[in-house]
C-alpha cells in the first residue's frame, strides 16, 4: 500500500522544519539468505546446550543492511496502530529511574500504569501483561549481542515478537480463562517500549510501517522453552521498508507496538504488527549515555460483540 499523503505532507513539506526532514542513515541486521533453510527451520533454543553437542543454540543466519530512517517529530500524530503498526504517547510513571531495577516494583506499579494507559489510548476493555524486559546497553559488548541473563542488550536484529500462529496459541495455553473469555473477540498483543532516561540518542528505537511488509519477507521462526515452543518473526531485507524513529525520545514518550491483531484476518487494512529494531546513532551529541529502557508485554482484549 502507498504511504498517505498525509503522512508524506508532514514529514517533506510543503513548509518542513529541519526535524520533519531528518533522516539517519545507519545499519540493521537482516536474516541472511542461507541454503540452509531450504530444508531447516530457523530456530533459537531458549535452553542449555552442552559444550560439545552438534546442536547449535541457533541457526539463525543475518546480513547487515543499510537502512534510511526518518524521524516523525513534529508528525507523530499520522503514525497509528491500526494503520502503520505503531503509535506513539504520553505515558507518565510514578517509578524513579531506581525502581526499574526492581522486579516487584514493576510488576506491582508499573504494569498498572502501562495497562491503564492503553485502555485509554486504544479504548481496550481489559489487558493482560504477560511478560517485560528492561535493556541496558553495555558498550563493550559486540553489536547484536544478546547479554547475560539479565543483562540484555539492545536487539539490533529486525523482528517481530509473535506469528499469527503463535499468538493465539501463547493465551491458550498460558492463560486459558483469558482465552475463553476472549477467543471470540478482537485480541492484540501490543508492546510498550520508553527509555529509562532521554532524551535518547544511543540505540534508539526503529519502527517499519506494515504496510511496507510483504508477506514473502516474514521468515516463522521457533523459539524452544523447556515447556513450549514459541514462535518469532524474523524479516529478509527489503528496501521498500519505511522505517522511522522519534528523534531524542524522552522517559514521558511510550511507542505502542503491535506483534499480534487477530482483526487482520477478517480486515487486511488493519496492521498485524510492527517489525522494529535498534539502530546505531550516527553523530549523538557528546556526553550521550547508553541506551536504558523497558518494554512490557500486553495481551489487550476488546468487548465481545
Amino acid at each position: 500500500m502507498a504511504i498517505p499523503e498525509v503522512a508524506v505532507a508532514c514529514l517533506n513539506g510543503p513548509n518542513p522544519s529541519p526535524a520533519r526532514t531528518d533522516v539517519k542513515v545507519s545499519t540493521v541486521f537482516y536474516m541472511n539468505h542461507l541454503p540452509l533453510y531450504q530444508k531447516e527451520k530457523p530456530y533459537f533454543l531458549n535452553v542449555p546446550v552442552d559444550a560439545g553437542s552438534e546442536l547449535a543454540q541457533t541457526n539463525v543466519g543475518y546480513t547487515r543492511q543499510q537502512i534510511h530512517v526518518a524521524n516523525i517529530r513534529g508528525c507523530e500524530h499520522v503514525f497509528t496502530l491500526d494503520q502503520t503498526g505503531f503509535q506513539l504517547g504520553k505515558l507518565q510513571t510514578k517509578l524513579t529511574y531506581e525502581d526499574f531495577a526492581d522486579s516487584k516494583a514493576i510488576a506491582k506499579r508499573f504494569f498498572p500504569e502501562v495497562q491503564q494507559f492503553l485502555r485509554e489510548a486504544l479504548g481496550a476493555s481489559e489487558v493482560l501483561t504477560f511478560d517485560y524486559q528492561v535493556r541496558r546497553r553495555d558498550p563493550s559488548l559486540p553489536r547484536n549481542s544478546r547479554g547475560a541473563v539479565g543483562k540484555a542488550q539492545p536487539f539490533a536484529s529486525v523482528h517481530a515478537d509473535q506469528t499469527a500462529s503463535s499468538a493465539m496459541r501463547r493465551l491458550e495455553y498460558f492463560h486459558p480463562e483469558w482465552f475463553d473469555k476472549y477467543k471470540n473477540g478482537r485480541v492484540q498483543i501490543v508492546n510498550i517500549w520508553k527509555p529509562l532516561h532521554g532524551p535518547t540518542f544511543d540505540a534508539p528505537l526503529a519502527v517499519c510501517d506494515y504496510r511496507t511488509v510483504e508477506d514473502a519477507d516474514r521468515v516463522p521462526t521457533d523459539v524452544v522453552f523447556p515447556d513450549y515452543l514459541g514462535e518469532t518473526y524474523n524479516f529478509w531485507p527489503n528496501p521498500n521498508h519505511k522505517w522511522y524513529y522519534v528523534d531524542g525520545q524522552m522517559p514521558d514518550e511510550a511507542w505502542m507496538i503491535k506483534c499480534f491483531d487477530s482483526k487482520t484476518a477478517e480486515d487486511p487494512d488493519v496492521s498485524q504488527f510492527a517489525p522494529h529494531v535498534s539502530f546505531p546513532y550516527r553523530d549523538a551529541p557528546p556526553g550521550t549515555l547508553p541506551r536504558e529502557s523497558v518494554e512490557v508485554r500486553n495481551f489487550v482484549f476488546y468487548s465481545v460483540k
